[in-house]
């Protein structure tokens, strides 16, 4: 069962020029680089989001790009001197509009979530700093993600002034970088006795969304003593929160979840590290948790150390994926007892507890990041220390055997959806978009309530050029629109369809007498929105 594998730390220079094996590590001598979520681009290349730190300087978020094989085609650093900015997760869209979503930490104020818009050729289209100060102490993302129509979801852990234990917040923004709602999940209101809570992931799961993450909570039994447990959170499509479990409460049971699958329309696995004291101590041990889409625990499974090698004292899942109806691959953890030190590498596993494969892969002791790709392999990100103590990003894609993937043949093009090509760059951060007051902020019931209309905006009002701008919003959510405008008497002067999503209709009233008329949206006959608008001939 048995299986290592010994990562050899080179540059990426001479890494594509040597190496069969599909793995590269990426970075200079003696510069720390850091890597955090990987991604599968549109064009099969990759998107590495990290960390890059030379000396004493402070450190700046770095984006890097690769093609198919894992060559460095351009990079971009972020950073405001002397802030220091951490890059966590890169989302993009169908125009190939990338959003990094990160922490900015300054020296004095805190640590606050960053979101970073770049456009599909990679320059700055808006960047937006949420320094909460009026409520909490400090932030940052923790996950994110894009939406079928476009929105952004960010996962955010924010720490109250007041001691209150609300840490886990969702910010739902527009591709344009406005700030619609924010909301706690899981919050101190609704679960009193919760202590510190922490959301790692954020997923959808067909008319389901879930935080997978820990908490820590009162012993079931023991007054005084808390446990950190793992935490599932279920939440509708509307962003309702519909149900928290809290795993193992009534067994006691302690440890952490870091992410979730389906298993099938209405069972899910969520994976993570099971924590249990022996006679050698705490031990840990990679878990597998079953629960329903109802909330309910359905059981679960531990891989002990009798299903792995000698030479493993403790394990720890952080990403899975299905290989196929019966059987997943996740990313891992390792202590190994022959080595002495931690590192990484995989298990392939199924819903039993059963292992039929594993991989420790001596020399990094970094999280993994594990994205399937588009032939059905698995492309691994991780970081990699050197005796120096200093860091490289590393890259490496395996098959569910968990052997390393050749190098792919031949030209591919990249980033297509930019007219030019990219060049690397600094990304320059100052003037940033600082948002403070938490008043300007709607909540997640006041944004509801705002859908249930659709408001129009008249630009110039009052006109005097022969023609008005009418600015729609939420017609997305509704159909068969008419809009139609009426004198003051109730006459009606004009009409036109209004599609899903349009934006906005331009009006042609040069021939309108002057005087006051009432723009008004119906969907299915019944009044959504109304606007005055004042034409001076």
């Amino acid at each position: 069962m048995k299986k290592l594998f010994l990562f050899l730390g080179v540059l990426f220079t001479f890494t594509s020029t040597i190496a069969q094996k599909w793995e590269q590590t990426i970075g200079e001598p003696y510069i720390t680089e850091t890597s955090n979520r990987g991604i599968e681009h549109y064009d099969k290349g990759y998107i590495l989001t990290g960390t890059i730190t030379a000396g004493y300087d402070d450190g700046h978020g770095w984006v890097v790009k690769t093609d198919i094989n894992g060559n460095v085609l351009w990079d971009k650093a972020f950073g405001v001197d002397p802030d220091q900015v951490i890059l966590d997760n890169t989302q993009f869209d169908a125009q190939g509009n990338m959003y990094m979503f990160g922490t900015m930490k300054q020296d004095i104020e805190g640590d606050w979530p960053l979101l970073v818009k770049l456009n599909a050729c990679g320059e700055k289209e808006w960047c937006k700093y949420y320094g909460f100060t009026e409520e909490f102490k400090y932030g940052f993302f923790t996950d994110a993600m894009v939406l079928n129509n476009g929105d952004l979801l960010g996962l955010a852990y924010m720490v109250n002034k007041e001691g209150h234990q609300d840490r886990i917040f969702l910010y739902y923004v527009s591709p344009d970088g406005v700030l619609k709602w924010k909301k706690s999940y899981a919050s101190c209101d609704n679960y009193p006795l919760f202590e510190d809570r922490l959301g790692r992931r954020i997923q959808q799961f067909d008319d389901i969304f879930i935080i997978s993450g820990y908490v820590n909570s009162p012993h079931p039994n023991i007054p005084n003593i808390s446990s950190l447990r793992p935490m599932f959170i279920g939440i509708d499509t509307l962003f309702n929160e519909k149900w928290v479990l809290e795993f193992g409460l009534e067994d006691n049971m302690k440890g952490k979840a870091h992410t979730s699958i389906p298993i099938n329309d209405s069972l899910f696995m969520g994976v993570g590290r099971y924590r249990y004291s022996d006679t050698t101590g705490m031990t840990k041990d990679a878990w597998a948790m079953f629960y329903n889409d109802k909330g309910q625990q359905t059981g679960y499974k531990r891989i002990t150390r009798d299903k792995l090698g000698y030479e493993v004292s403790e394990s720890t899942f952080y990403e899975v994926e299905r290989i196929n109806d019966n059987m997943y691959i996740s990313t891992a953890g390792f202590y190994s007892t022959e080595y002495d030190e931690p590192t990484i590498g995989e298990i392939v596993f199924d819903t039993s507890g059963a292992v039929y494969n594993y991989v420790m892969r001596i020399g990094s002791v970094a999280s993994t990041y594990l994205t399937k790709t588009f032939d059905n392999k698995y492309a691994i990100s991780s970081s990699l220390q050197y005796p120096n103590l200093s860091w490289d990003m590393l890259l490496y894609k395996i098959n569910a055997y968990l052997e390393q993937d050749t190098l792919y043949p031949g030209n591919y093009t990249y980033d297509s959806l930019c007219p030019r090509t990219i060049e690397s760059g600094i990304i320059d951060l100052a003037g940033c978009d600082v948002i403070t007051s938490i008043g300007e902020i709607p909540t997640l019931e006041e944004y509801h309530k705002g859908l249930q209309s659709i408001p129009i905006k008249a630009s110039p009002n009052p006109t005097s050029t022969g023609e008005v701008l009418l600015e729609m919003e939420n017609t997305g959510l509704y159909a068969n629109m008419q809009l139609k405008v009426f004198d003051v008497y109730g006459k009606q002067i004009h009409s036109e369809k209004v599609y899903p999503h349009q934006g906005a209709t331009r009006l042609n009233v040069s021939q309108w007498p002057s005087g006051m008329y009432i723009a008004t949206i119906f969907s299915n006959e019944q009044v959504k929105g109304k606007c005055k608008v004042l034409v001076r001939q």
